[in-house]
């Protein structure tokens, strides 16, 4: 695998970072999607989602020209997963984005409990991703289940839906969760088809005998084949295979100009 170049956004342009700087520091808003020869599934969402949490962070930065720039430097061919983000810098913030290969994506995942809620800005991608992955790391599992008052709030990277017959389930959003954009393309596509949506507010044992899945852009959807002192979950044959291709239907080319005249 390749390893990440990263490059900052100074005086308009994109520059390749060549060296660790001292003064750069904590993320305070990111995003990443996976780009598979070229295409994306709702980009527009995920770019939305980083200028909209960008702007109550500094308001001068041009994250639509950024990401323009970069989207551009994404190769045509290959599995990339890239990342844009602003850290702190100075009395302000600065844009950075990291050109990454895409690993493998998984089709079936472990599921835990976290014990804790290490998150401070529930709403934001970035601020928290790091103390996620590691409360992930220490379970040493694929999924960290967040509990917010005892209720399933979402995924340590990935938001948590399930099923009850044909019906999908999905976090209440009075529960502090990311909005996440996989999420909203599922639901999308059960808007279209007419299949029911309902929000609602469970505890882990509430789901005992529900098929469960986690959705992120780097793996789409994950099945649930294991929740580790958890409830007991089921697996409904030919279901996630249909959604999945679904989802993939939605890839679109990257278009920087298109993204541009959206500034």
């Amino acid at each position: 695998m390749v390893e990440a170049r990263v490059f900052r956004w100074a005086d308009g342009s994109v520059v390749e970072e060549e060296w660790c700087d001292p003064h750069a520091g904590a993320v305070r808003v990111a995003d990443s999607w996976l780009v598979v020869d070229g295409c994306a599934v709702n980009l527009t969402l995920h770019l939305e989602r980083f200028t909209t949490s960008l702007a109550t962070v500094d308001a001068t930065l041009d994250a639509r020209a950024f990401a323009a720039d970069t989207i551009a430097m994404i190769p045509a061919e290959g599995r990339w997963f890239p990342r844009l983000e602003a850290i702190d810098y100075g009395d302000g913030a600065m844009l950075q984005f990291h050109l990454r290969e895409a690993p493998d994506a998984l089709t079936d995942v472990t599921l835990a409990t976290a014990p804790r809620d290490p998150r401070t800005q529930p709403s934001v991608k970035g601020p928290d991703l790091a103390a996620l992955g590691a409360l992930r790391r220490e379970l040493n599992v694929g999924e960290a289940v967040i509990l917010d008052d005892g209720y399933i709030a979402e995924g340590a990277w990935s938001s948590i839906v399930w099923w009850d017959k044909d019906s999908l389930h999905v976090v209440d959003s009075g529960i502090p969760h990311l909005p996440s954009v996989t999420e909203h393309t599922i639901r999308d596509h059960a808007a279209f088809i007419g299949a029911p949506v309902v929000s609602a507010r469970v505890r882990p044992e509430d789901l005992d005998g529900a098929e469960v899945w986690t959705l992120s852009a780097l793996h789409g959807i994950r099945v649930v084949t294991e929740w580790r002192d958890g409830p007991a979950v089921h697996v409904e044959p030919g279901r996630a295979d249909y959604w999945r291709r679904q989802y993939l239907n939605r890839r679109q080319a990257l278009n920087p100009d298109e993204v541009r005249s959206h500034s």
